[in-house]
């Protein structure tokens, strides 16, 4: 399994199967800046299911709305995270406050502004429009009134600020837009995906840029500049601890805190993977290989699965702990 580092501690990505694939890397100078940004597993998985699919086919009925559904699966691991770290930053810093002589509302901070959440909710919110008008035009007795849906849909998208959406996403989603005005008319969802699958790649490799592909950068990076200055307060308040005994505590606090770090890094790390496998599994539906982009749907489930039992297992161990 891959491993993600954080100075001097790794988690490892998690992977969905054990099969080498290296012969199939000659494919690789094909894969877009993208699937670039992936780990190398999920590269390899990507190419192999993109090369192993078979038969082109139009999508079933079924198809589209499981993207959909994998999309509000990302939005939910998101917006969970969000929270959970704001949670548990705050839940430091009122340990901190409690070891102060006096209390002062700069002792407490919020690193992610809950109108900086909200924005990754808009952004969402727009690809959910977009699966819900392909869903209609899935369905035959739903395109006569969704003629001009895509067209609509493009200039809503058009209409949204630049501010009301994440840093550095907004130029994907202008992009979608405008090809989705250009579409106009048209009542072939695969067709329509096709079409749109450029800009769809650039709104998703915007999303994982905006997340971090490392612990400096993005969203990791303002989370763990949060975690450095509680981390800091704590070696200060080491210092100036008297015995064995008072050190001793203050140091095992130190270590449950990197943990609590650490893991926290980790599931913005499965966020940016479900973002990465969000755009893979719309590239093969837009291809036409609906099985491939389930076996990618599905791993996106394993990802969440995954993040809900780290963060259970990280509140369990906040409630052990002295």
């Amino acid at each position: 399994m891959q491993a993600t580092s954080y100075g001097s501690r790794s988690y490892e990505s998690r992977s969905y199967g054990s099969r080498s694939y290296g012969s199939r890397l000659r494919h690789a100078e094909s894969v877009p800046r993208l699937f670039r940004s992936l780990s190398p597993r999920s590269i390899l998985l990507a190419a192999v299911l993109t090369l192993g699919a078979g038969c082109v086919s139009t999508p079933d009925r079924d198809a589209i709305p499981t993207f959909r559904a994998g999309a509000s699966t990302a939005n939910q691991q998101s917006q969970t995270a969000f929270a959970d770290i704001n949670t548990f930053l705050r839940q430091q810093q009122i340990e901190r406050a409690a070891r102060l002589p006096t209390l002062n509302e700069r002792a407490f901070f919020t690193p992610l502004a809950s109108e900086d959440v909200a924005k990754w909710s808009n952004a969402f919110g727009l690809i959910d429009a977009y699966a819900a008008t392909l869903e209609k035009l899935l369905d035959p007795a739903r395109r006569a009134e969704t003629e001009s849906a895509l067209s609509e849909l493009g200039e809503k998208i058009g209409d949204v600020r630049d501010d009301r959406l994440p840093p550095g996403i907004a130029a994907g989603f202008t992009q979608l837009g405008g090809i989705l005005v250009q579409i106009k008319a048209e009542k072939d969802a695969l067709a329509a995906m096709r079409k749109a699958d450029p800009a769809v790649q650039d709104v998703f490799s915007a999303m994982m840029d905006a997340i971090g592909e490392s612990p400096s950068e993005g969203v990791r990076g303002t989370v763990a500049s949060s975690w450095t200055t509680v981390l800091a307060q704590i070696q200060i308040e080491f210092l100036g601890a008297q015995g064995v005994e008072a050190k001793r505590d203050i140091a095992t606090r130190y270590v449950t805190t990197l943990d609590q770090r650490d893991a926290q890094d980790a599931s913005l790390a499965s966020l940016r993977r479900s973002f990465g496998l969000l755009a893979v599994a719309h590239r093969e539906l837009a291809a036409g290989r609906a099985p491939s982009a389930q076996r990618m749907l599905d791993a996106i489930q394993q990802e969440y699965l995954a993040f809900r039992q780290r963060e259970d297992s990280l509140k369990k161990a906040k409630g052990a702990a002295p």
